[in-house]
């Protein structure tokens, strides 16, 4: 049954800071002017020195040497890919300083040779074909073998004594096909809560991309949150040249259960993809909307997705989402054009689900080109179900909330890494504000690596660089994300923002560093049973696990 669903941004309470507008600190209360340009308003933000260059030089880049011998069930011809003919999304291009996007969008890479892809049957549900003008390709899951190369450093040339086997696992990460493409729908029968229902899902996408899936409440089906969505083979501007994918996603958009919700966290290409967002349009025109940080809409405007379709929303205001029990149930959307929102939402009290989606400041950046830098808002999300029993879900914030809730931490950074311990200036407030205000989570997802562009120049230009020496401000290690798992309060966590676009190399040594950290900070593994100071841990692309809410 095709789910509509209704986003109503939540008028600002009128004591909100806004000195994240514009180039320089603004003024406390409401701006009532759309800022055209953003900044991070703490002073955790700092731009690395020549100091940090030299000492990124003198750590090399954070790469690590195979101890095991490769063993990967995952492996094999499973992965059934989207061919050149398989996007029905017009993949043309709004940005006229780019070059135009690959015909046939998704997964086609123009280097890529083998003529060994066959066609097979990709729909097992009954049917005898899939949609209308749609074709599949089954591809071999590899891995890449390559030892690195250059200076490694001496903590990452082989295991130590306290490290765990799993820390060192051959391959690091692996592609497994996802749960809904295994036979297993919607139902799970096996896996229902106290109250009858499916548990809340997620599905680690690859690299930021991540789908969350929600039960409904008359146990209909789920609704599908999907946070930056990028399934192209090149997370830049031209699929030519730029970050290429050294894993596939685990499936093609076509293959994705229904999508009802796509968050963004901001504009960079590997986290903002034209292509992957055309093709879930395209493919879910009944049922998506997109919820975007503020300046970002006119971007998806101009692709031509209407503005009913596209919710803005600044640090710390916050969207109701309501799905009714009927399309009779739903009263037609009413774009807001208005800067801030001062119309109430209309609570719908026969909804099967009512989410509250919050927009949470995060310390990073933005821009697409050269001139565009810094000109569109970021930020990290909370988004949780609506309590039945909760008088006012309006009210600012979730604080009280023991419901379902997931904090998205998109791209960031936690503090900034070569300052001296005793500089409490060096770490980003944030955290501790977002945990305050709507935790605790009952799931956080995290960054654990830098991401693409410095491991693509590193393979490029042959430069062995610390690259979270040089970008601490902007991106986070294992160490600090396990400090943002603390900081909001979050009962489980898993890992994502690593592993796709760079080399076996450094997903290995991410992996490494990562169980290194967990185990200094006591955070457990067991993911059934979290401890005083939660779980967090690593999965495969494509792996699915249930959330206890």
């Amino acid at each position: 049954m095709t789910c509509l669903s209704s986003v109503q941004p939540i008028p600002p309470s009128k004591d909100l800071h806004y000195d994240h507008h514009g180039p320089s600190n603004g003024q406390l209360g409401l701006s009532t002017e759309r800022p055209t340009s953003f900044h991070n308003p703490w002073p955790s933000y700092r731009f690395a020195t020549l100091n940090d260059a030299w000492l990124a030089y003198q750590r090399g880049a954070a790469v690590a040497r195979p101890q095991r011998e490769p063993k990967c069930d995952a492996c094999g011809e499973w992965t059934r890919v989207a061919s050149r003919s398989a996007s029905v999304a017009p993949f043309r291009d709004t940005e006229p300083d780019n070059e135009l996007a690959m015909p046939g969008g998704l997964f086609y890479d123009p280097d890529d040779d083998d003529n060994d892809d066959t066609e097979v049957q990709a729909w097992d549900d009954g049917e005898d074909d899939g949609p209308d003008g749609l074709s599949f390709l089954t591809r071999r899951v590899t891995h890449d073998t390559e030892q690195p190369t250059g200076y490694i450093r001496p903590e990452m040339r082989e295991m130590q004594t306290d490290d765990d086997a799993d820390d060192w696992r051959e391959p690091p990460v692996c592609v497994r096909p996802p749960r809904w493409l295994c036979g297993e729908g919607e139902d799970r029968e096996s896996n229902r809560g106290e109250c009858g229902l499916p548990k809340p899902a997620l599905t680690w996408i690859g690299h930021a991309s991540v789908l969350v899936q929600i039960p409904f409440a008359d146990g209909s089906g789920m609704a599908g949150v999907l946070f930056d969505p990028i399934f192209s083979q090149r997370c830049s501007p031209t699929q030519y040249l730029g970050p290429a994918r050294s894993l596939d996603p685990p499936c093609s958009v076509v293959e994705l259960p229904p999508i009802h919700l796509v968050i963004i966290s901001h504009d960079h290409y590997d986290h903002l993809d034209y292509n992957s967002i055309m093709e879930l349009w395209n493919l879910h025109i009944d049922t998506v909307k997109f919820i975007v940080p503020l300046g970002l809409g006119k971007w998806f405007l101009d692709s031509g997705i209407p503005r009913s379709h596209v919710t803005e929303l600044d640090w710390w205001c916050e969207a109701l989402v309501q799905f009714p029990t009927s399309q009779s149930g739903m009263s037609t959307p009413v774009p807001v054009t208005s800067y801030p929102p001062t119309r109430e939402p209309e609570i719908n009290p026969s909804s099967r689900l009512a989410l509250k989606v919050a927009c949470c400041p995060a310390q990073h950046r933005s821009g697409r080109g050269v001139f565009d830098q810094m000109a569109t808002l970021w930020a990290s999300w909370a988004v949780g179900v609506v309590p039945s029993d909760i008088k006012n879900p309006l009210a600012p914030g979730m604080k009280d909330w023991h419901s379902f809730k997931v904090y998205f931490g998109g791209d960031t950074g936690y503090r900034y890494a070569t300052a001296p311990d005793s500089d409490e200036t060096s770490i980003c407030p944030a955290f501790e504000q977002i945990g305050d205000a709507y935790g605790p989570f009952s799931l956080a997802l995290l960054p654990l690596s830098t991401g693409s562009s410095l491991p693509f120049l590193r393979k490029t230009l042959n430069i062995s660089l610390d690259q979270y020496t040089l970008t601490s401000s902007q991106h986070c290690s294992p160490a600090d994300s396990l400090k943002i798992h603390s900081a909001v309060k979050a009962r489980r966590t898993v890992g994502m923002h690593w592993g796709t676009f760079c080399d076996s190399a450094e997903a290995r040594a991410t992996r490494v560093d990562f169980g290194r950290a967990r185990r200094d900070a006591a955070v457990g593994t067991d993911w059934d049973n979290p401890g005083m100071k939660g779980v967090f841990i690593a999965l495969d692309i494509g792996q699915t696990v249930d959330v206890e809410p």
